[in-house]
């Protein structure tokens, strides 16, 4: 394998997340799965494919995806986050509040247990996930 340096890979999670952004889903899991077979000691490559799967409502696959990233990061609050955020939006509303509330202590103060926590609030607030379009995006 060749080793990455870790400026190369932000440059091409960057990339994909740009192409997520303009719904360029084909093109951002193509960017996602080069960058986690270049890095594959790190859950954020498996975390940003589930995210291209959640942008098109394919929750299953999204939590497939976020159960990748877990195995090889299993106290990740990064991954558990997302986790957390696809199972609400799948109607597991108790098992997303398990999930994310165990981000939150793995995080404390971080960017994923403020992310994990605005969900919790969400939740608690009422909000409910729209309902899911026949819209399913390009693949």
């Amino acid at each position: 394998m060749v080793p990455m340096e870790n400026e190369d890979l932000v440059v091409m999670m960057e990339a994909g997340y740009l192409y997520l952004a303009m719904q360029k889903y084909k093109e951002a899991k193509a960017v996602f799965a080069g960058a986690s077979v270049l890095a594959p000691n790190t859950e954020v490559p498996l975390v940003a494919l589930g995210s291209v799967c959640f942008a098109q409502e394919k929750f299953d696959q999204a939590l497939k995806w976020y159960e990748k990233a877990l195995k090889v990061s299993p106290d990740s609050p990064f991954a558990k986050s997302y986790y957390g955020e696809a199972l609400y939006f799948k109607g597991k509303k108790a098992q997303a509040t398990t999930v994310l509330t165990e981000a939150i202590e793995l995080d404390q103060n971080g960017e994923s247990a403020a992310f994990a926590q605005a969900l919790l609030d969400a939740i608690k607030n009422g909000f409910e996930p729209p309902k899911r379009s026949n819209k399913r995006g390009k693949s």
